[in-house]
């Protein structure tokens, strides 16, 4: 089968990219091709070698035409950026809520999006692609954190002010006084926001470039923290990379986190109370060490690229 992603973005470090390059891990038997609408980052050049890449300011069905695929899975392409594909079986794959363009089978990410935009009916159900996320690489030096009496806890998103928003100063100020044996890392956060976040866990705090290698912390972090005041994730595939290295996840209890993550596996937080209750938690190593347990044995199983293959092909082809 000859497969055609779309992608509305071409940095690797993004939810769509990443998206597509699992999709390339999943079906290695395909002959692939993705095909960018921004400008390509090196970092993602590399990363989707051999596949054939192609870089179009839009989709249109002559474009479509000359690659000749059997399926063309388009990830987050708004209307405006893809006119009517008539020349193959296409399928959008909605990663978040916005207009996209018209296909002829829609999935989305995770149930809760699929509810936000409204979908319904007797399939509903099968609308709902979770993906997958491959186990991120070991780093050559590991550290045991098995054996180290102080919890590092790591927030690793994608670079830029919407995700990192300075009404999140507050929220790391109470939980770094509260909490004053966690050692903090962030990686991506945007250069402006770095000295006021330092000063808000007073000190204790290491920034980390954001790249697609910067996964490999999360095989030293004891919990993975996410918190945003205003914006909720359809998916959020850093929860599901952080199961599969044993990370706990601490997270806000909204979207597409309340379909990742059981009591079993780590902590869903409605307020800031149950935030720090959750960091006071990880204090107890037998504890931690039972969820980190628990958290990789599911993310190995839910998050696989052999279920996500079995459920894509199926969505795809039927």
């Amino acid at each position: 089968m000859r497969l055609l992603q779309v992608c509305n973005v071409g940095r690797i470090v993004g939810g769509t990219a990443a998206c597509a390059w699992t999709v390339t891990r999943a079906l290695p038997d395909c002959e692939h091709h993705v095909a960018f609408l921004s400008s390509v980052t090196d970092d993602t050049a590399r990363v989707f070698q051999p596949h054939r890449r192609h870089q179009w300011r839009s989709v249109d069905d002559d474009a479509v035409r000359r690659i000749r695929p059997d399926v063309v899975l388009l990830h987050n392409v708004s209307g405006d950026r893809c006119s009517r594909i008539r020349s193959a079986w296409t399928v959008q794959y909605v990663h978040s809520r916005g207009r996209r363009a018209a296909a002829d089978r829609t999935l989305f990410c995770s149930r809760w999006l699929a509810k936000e935009c409204k979908s319904s009916g007797r399939d509903a159900t099968t609308r709902v692609l979770h993906q997958a996320v491959p186990k991120p690489p070991r780093p050559l030096q590991d550290e045991r954190r098995e054996l180290r009496e102080t919890p590092v806890v790591g927030r690793l998103c994608t670079p830029g002010d919407a995700k990192w928003p300075k009404t999140l100063l507050p929220f790391y100020s109470r939980l770094a006084a509260s909490h004053r044996n966690v050692d903090w890392e962030f990686v991506g956060c945007p250069e402006g926001m770095q000295r006021p976040l330092a000063e808000a866990c007073h000190g204790r705090v290491r920034f980390l470039a954001a790249s697609w290698e910067a996964r490999r912390h999360l095989w030293r972090w004891d919990a993975v923290l996410y918190h945003h005041p205003t914006l909720t994730e359809s998916f959020g595939r850093i929860v599901a990379e952080a199961m599969r290295a044993g990370c706990v996840p601490i997270v806000d209890a909204r979207g597409g986190f309340l379909e990742q993550v059981t009591p079993e596996t780590g902590w869903l937080c409605a307020s800031a109370s149950e935030f720090d209750v959750a960091l006071a938690a990880l204090s107890c190593r037998t504890r931690w060490r039972t969820m980190s347990r628990a958290a990789l044995a599911h993310a190995d199983d839910v998050f696989s690229l052999a279920r996500f293959r079995r459920d894509l092909l199926t969505r795809l082809c039927d």
